[in-house]
């Protein structure tokens, strides 16, 4: 059987006829493909336009809640004796600060023993912290002074106690120390010796007893105790050397006894860093926007939106409760013929001297705040289900859309490229027909008898 290929017999270049008419026939793919690739140049736009919005946001969070703007600072004038830590519940002063006391942990240390494989006994050790207790069984398997010091560090229920073995000159030594510091947390030992039957003398298990002032086998090498501050006069007793509660808003690290003063203060340079992520973030958000209309969104009125309602927020001018500012041009914040905007600092310095209230109020008011209208703003744009969200998912839809355009188109591509190549294989076959019948025609008719005379 003769092998047979399209444009054999013709002559015709049926692949590249086909070819070029399938290229016609896909140019709404191409089409498709286009607009394709430009809605996802546009998603990605929005995703560079939401961070952007995103960091606005963020900065409008500081700004947009009074407690924002109680930042302070506490110094120690020594602090070998105490530190200090401040939170916005703080108020600025000056505090006279005495420690007379530091807040110890109960430490008690065993008898010596040969060293950490003696056999100190058996029987049941309840360990008290405080009112806090735990049990500790001792047996044959962990009696020795190594045992008893891992079977009290491992025991589940453990309160707060930690043992440990000091071997000095006269052998090892099982030292229990309090977690904790502070009375409430004092050590106190019972003991149900099983090996000599005494829980209170000094052999065997109970030779582990003590409690303060009542069974004392043991030496004390420090003694709980609460650490006591006076603060402007006002004495205070802790547990532990961070007193806190005292003063509203103040925690004060007690180091070494001693006395100084701890002065508290408003942290402007820290208001002024926020107010100048502020501004940062306005105009971070303008050169979006800005780039966007010329790029990717140029014809989307969500840009257009949001820079209306941006200006409207900054330009109102409406009265503020509790400010006597309406406007950020009034404590320093100022836009020059660009839209950039910049701080003035000696303008912003005076104004949080001269009227801090009325400098907080402007940007945090209630529903009125500049920041707060500024930040709702952005929620609007950002939050789920909002105008960025709702624009993105439209995005989506459409190319869901075109996906399923090109699906069909190709599909009903194969059928016709299909149809296209039986039309011309069998124009091929026709062609190559006609030409065996020319063919065979010439022949005859050149061998005929009239054909041969002069």
């Amino acid at each position: 059987m003769a092998i047979q290929a399209p444009g054999v017999g013709s002559g015709l270049d049926v692949n590249s006829i086909v070819s070029q008419l399938m290229a016609i026939e896909r140019q709404p793919i191409d089409r498709l493909d286009t607009k394709q690739s430009l809605i996802t140049a546009q998603i990605s736009a929005y995703g560079r336009f939401s961070g952007k919005l995103s960091d606005f946001q963020d900065a409008m969070e500081k700004l947009s809640s009074a407690s924002e703007f109680q930042i302070f600072s506490g110094v120690s004038n020594d602090e070998s004796t105490f530190t200090a830590e401040v939170d916005s519940d703080a108020s600025a002063g000056s505090y006279s600060v005495a420690v007379t006391a530091l807040a110890e942990r109960d430490k008690v240390a065993s008898n010596a023993f040969t060293d950490t494989a003696s056999t100190v006994g058996e029987g049941t050790l309840t360990i008290f912290a405080g009112s806090d207790s735990f049990d500790v069984v001792i047996d044959g398997t962990n009696n020795t002074v190594a045992g008893i010091r891992n079977a009290i560090n491992n025991a589940t229920d453990n309160t707060g106690v930690t043992a440990s073995i000091v071997t000095d000159d006269d052998g090892a030594h099982i030292v229990l120390s309090s977690d904790d510091t502070g009375t409430e947390n004092a050590l106190k030992v019972t003991v149900a010796d099983l090996s000599d039957g005494s829980n209170i003398d000094d052999s065997g298990l109970s030779s582990l007893a003590y409690e303060a002032g009542v069974v004392v086998h043991r030496a004390a090498i420090s003694t709980a105790a609460d650490a006591v501050v006076n603060i402007d006069g006002f004495t205070v007793t802790s547990s532990s050397n961070t007193i806190t509660g005292a003063v509203s808003g103040l925690t004060i690290n007690a180091k070494s006894v001693g006395s100084s003063t701890l002065d508290v203060t408003r942290d402007d340079a820290a208001i002024t860093e926020s107010v100048q992520s502020f501004s940062d973030a306005y105009n971070a958000l303008r050169t979006e926007i800005k780039s966007q209309r010329s790029g990717q969104l140029e014809a989307d009125s969500t840009l257009l939106t949001l820079e209306r309602q941006l200006s409207s927020i900054l330009n109102s001018g409406s009265t503020i409760t509790g400010s006597s500012f309406s406007y950020v041009s009034q404590i320093g914040l100022s836009t020059d013929d660009t839209g950039t905007m910049s701080i003035n600092s000696s303008k912003l310095t005076e104004v949080m001297s001269s009227d801090f209230s009325s400098f907080v109020n402007l940007f945090s008011a209630s529903g009125e705040g500049i920041a707060v209208k500024l930040e709702a703003m952005a929620d609007q744009f950002l939050e789920s289900g909002g105008l960025i969200d709702a624009r993105k998912t439209g995005l989506d839809d459409q190319l869901d859309r075109i996906e399923d355009q090109k699906f069909r188109i190709e599909d009903r591509l194969i059928s016709v490229e299909r149809r296209i190549r039986s039309q011309f294989s069998a124009l091929d076959m026709l062609v190559s027909n006609l030409t065996s019948t020319g063919n065979f025609l010439s022949q005859q008719l050149a061998a005929m008898p009239a054909a041969n005379q002069s």
